[in-house]
């Protein structure tokens, strides 16, 4: 067996890469036995769905003027009876995209306040898709869908004004269009 010839240098360095492998390998073996195995966290994520409900109107008491010794107080009309389109029932048509409130063959309308609602002539929802628009309050029927794009619900409408296309009922957190009372 011949020796490979190494200066004092080398050999310095080959006793220490042996202490560094040999104290590395070291530790995996002496581990603390009383350590338990920690198993992999697990995330759950929930989609939950808050909206503004309406409730009726408190009644508002008045005073009548000082003449009588005892007030009685004056009831204002409750909204007893009236239609609440956000109490229609949810459903989820689509994995992984926000609830709905509609069905083909339904009749919706444009929710106040939010402004028009862009007809696409396409599901896809992008701006530069717009063909028309549908103001507040105007009604449609719902012929086809939905369809998810960019997390938005998407059906396919045609308005009481004669606009045919696309447009969202909502994203989960806001909702532009509802059902109408009479709604199938």
């Amino acid at each position: 067996m011949s020796r490979i010839p190494m200066n004092k240098y080398q050999i310095t360095a080959f006793i220490m890469v042996i202490i560094i492998v040999t104290t590395a390998c070291s530790f995996s073996v002496f581990q603390d036995p009383t350590a338990t195995a920690v198993p992999p966290v697990t995330v759950v994520v929930t989609q939950v769905i808050t909206q503004n409900v309406p409730t009726a109107v408190e009644p508002e008491v008045t005073n009548t003027p000082a003449v009588s010794p005892t007030p009685s107080p004056t009831l204002i009309p409750t909204l007893a009876g009236t239609y609440d389109p956000y109490s229609a029932p949810l459903w989820y048509p689509i994995e992984d995209c926000p609830a709905s409130r509609l069905h083909i063959g339904d009749r919706a309308y444009v929710t106040i306040g939010g402004g028009p609602n862009g007809i696409r002539f396409g599901a896809d929802v992008r701006y530069d898709t717009v063909i028309g628009y549908a103001e507040e309050g105007e009604a449609m029927s719902i012929l086809d869908g939905p369809w998810c794009y960019h997390n938005w619900i998407v059906w396919m409408v045609k308005t009481d004004g004669g606009i045919e296309g696309f447009t969202p009922e909502g994203n989960g957190e806001e909702y532009w269009l509802l059902p109408e009372q009479n709604s199938p």
